[in-house]
């Protein structure tokens, strides 16, 4: 009669834990990390040194950058195009 009645026991303790276990949430897949944007590299040309150079940006960095040096007031002493 004990064993038994320490077998219901356990067998209710066993069938209350089981459906606790089964409301755990899911593992969701939020966390993952957002992509980053693709870098560019090029390299620069250094006049007068034998050492390359490279410069990496992403495509949005490169366009923000002005592409005519000529109006750059240290290329051409400050003298500026008119």
């Amino acid at each position: 009669m004990e064993t038994i009645m320490l077998t219901l026991v356990l067998s209710l303790a066993f069938s209350a834990a089981a459906p606790a276990a089964a409301d755990a949430p899911a593992p969701t897949t939020a966390t993952a990390k957002p992509t980053r944007p693709k870098k560019i590299c090029r390299s620069d040309v250094n006049t007068g040194s034998r050492l390359k150079g490279r410069t990496c940006k992403t495509q949005e960095q490169w366009d923000a950058q002005p592409q005519d040096v000529g109006n750059d007031v240290r290329m051409n002493g400050g003298a500026g195009t008119r």
